[in-house]
């Protein structure tokens, strides 16, 4: 269900590590890092309308070209930025068509939103060629496979002449191919084409696909995923500018779409999908990271980082990143960003739909690679504050924020636990045997403790995750004692805890009972849905 906040708490935005606060910091020192915020009842705007106003092209445009304004790069201006004779892609979110059995109204970018970025990159810049790229559910009509394929009108389609109709998005005109060829019309010193980027991967000599390594960023951050080559595009790879245009809506685990989330749609199905399926599931089996999709999201960024990005809020989608059984899944916000820093960017996309952007791992990951900042005190939101347009937006069911990564781990549990070493887990789970460096054997218990920083009393659910017999205490009082043997995942086990002021003690005593013992922690918030409670800061 949806709720308007009423209060807001800039400190979950304060939180992270030296190094990430660090990073932030270095990359706005020149100057703030801008994020055009322009809803539709903007008093900037020529003809303000509700929030609950379906729109008309006139009215979408005005808000994206004033987010641009408002939005403006360290050049200028975005048409400052982009060169002369510039190949420009536009990359916008169209993971499937309204034809699908999955699709709801806030699935896709909406591409009113598409034509007014493609049409003032025409208008105002000196770019040679204009590129709509995209890669969806939909095979191509070259393609001879006969799955996924849709039909319309008694012919088979794809994205480039699927007619939306004046339903969808009211002042469109139908079509992508239509789009660009009355845009083209009026610019004809300009190119305008449509790349599928399904089909477009990087080839060696023979023709066959060719993984490519993810380029490290000047500080040496490679790869995050669970291999560093992989399949790309070659408009990615090639194309001078790059915009990123998503839909603002939720994603399953790693909680938000925007900006960086938009990438998936970079990977080339034609390499990534399974036979007779058309959607990168093998981008998933090959790259996650203990079941988390957020590495290969910041790798695949990091092949060719936005130049400028425009978030799609008119509609999106909670609960559920594609269409569900619930009535209230669409949500109307009205709203237009934009901006060149994509972690700003989804930083504030995030914080309107109501999540805690700290628990967005990806975030972080892009942070590591120099990629912008989420910290609210470098970032100069233009137009409107986020605060007056907060919502709460129904969580993915299986949604959880950022767990702890700094641990005292004994493999001792009757040790002193000044005795106990620091390890950092790379990912929300640590694995007990390598961080103690003692090999499991049935019975042997381990000693894990963190300690919880909190700036006041604090009402939360420890939501903790375990392979194994697992006892916890939180400053001395016992408030957990579960076991698992079968399927471990982050935050099987959820108590209510109460934190107290300054530093609390979080003791784990988890008891092997097979060969690879496991734990997590989350610290949820009294909603107890998945967002990690504000104020508290994790130490070893």
């Amino acid at each position: 269900m949806l709720h308007t906040a009423t209060e807001f708490n800039r400190r979950a935005f304060l939180l992270g590590t030296a190094q990430i606060v660090a990073a932030a910091r270095l990359h706005a020192a020149a100057q703030k890092t801008r994020v055009g915020v322009v809803p539709s009842n903007h008093s900037g705007l020529t003809h303000p309308s509700s929030r609950e106003d379906p729109l008309d092209y006139a009215r979408v445009r005005e808000m994206v070209w004033k987010a641009l304004e408002y939005g403006k790069p360290r050049a200028g201006s975005l048409e400052a930025k982009i060169k002369r004779g510039s190949w420009v892609v536009v990359k916008p979110n169209i993971v499937s068509l309204r034809s699908r059995p999955a699709y709801s109204t806030g699935d896709v970018t909406d591409l009113r939103v598409t034509k007014a970025v493609i049409e003032y990159v025409a208008r105002k810049s000196h770019a040679g060629r204009i590129t709509l790229a995209e890669g969806g559910t939909y095979r191509n009509l070259v393609d001879p496979a006969k799955d996924n394929t849709y039909s319309q009108n008694g012919a088979r389609v794809d994205l480039r002449d699927f007619d939306w109709g004046d339903q969808e998005f009211p002042g469109l005109g139908g079509s992508v191919s239509r789009m660009l060829r009355e845009i083209a019309a009026e610019f004809p010193d300009k190119k305008f084409d449509y790349v599928d980027l399904s089909y477009d991967g990087v080839r060696d000599s023979s023709g066959a696909l060719r993984r490519v390594e993810v380029p490290r960023a000047a500080n040496g951050i490679g790869a995050f995923g669970a291999r560093p080559d992989y399949f790309v595009t070659n408009t990615l790879l090639n194309c001078d500018f790059l915009i990123d245009v998503p839909v603002m809506k939720v994603a399953g685990q790693c909680g938000v779409t925007a900006c960086m989330k938009n990438y998936v749609g970079t990977a080339p199905r034609e390499a990534y999908s399974y036979p007779g399926m058309f959607s990168n599931f093998r981008l998933h089996d090959q790259h996650s990271v203990d079941n988390r999709i957020d590495p290969f999201i910041a790798d695949l960024v990091a092949f060719h980082p936005p130049d400028f990005c425009v978030v799609d809020a008119i509609r999106g989608l909670q609960y559920h990143q594609h269409g569900g059984k619930e009535p209230d899944q669409m949500v109307r916000s009205n709203f237009v960003l934009a901006g060149e820093d994509p972690i700003s960017m989804d930083a504030t996309a995030a914080y309107m739909m109501g999540f805690n952007p700290w628990d967005l791992e990806y975030l972080h990951l892009g942070i590591k690679r120099g990629l912008g900042t989420m910290d609210f005190r470098e970032i100069e939101h233009v137009g409107d504050e986020p605060d007056r347009l907060r919502q709460r937006w129904g969580k993915p069911r299986e949604w959880y924020g950022r767990g702890n990564r700094e641990w005292r781990v004994s493999g001792d549990a009757a040790a002193d636990l000044a005795t106990w070493s620091r390890h950092t887990s790379p990912t929300d789970t640590l694995n007990l045997t390598r961080a103690a460096g003692a090999p499991a054997a049935p019975g042997k218990t381990y000693g894990v403790a963190v300690r919880i920083q909190a700036d006041g009393t604090r009402k939360a659910f420890l939501w903790v995750g375990a392979l194994g017999h697992v006892q916890a205490s939180l400053n001395g009082e016992q408030v957990m004692d579960e076991e698992n043997t079968t399927k471990y995942r982050v935050g099987q086990f959820r108590t209510p805890v109460e934190l107290r002021a300054g530093e609390n003690v979080l003791v784990f005593r988890v008891q092997a009972l097979g060969d690879s013992p496991q734990i997590s922690a989350v610290m949820a918030g009294p909603r107890n849905d998945g967002d990690t409670v504000e104020g508290i800061r994790w130490s070893a």
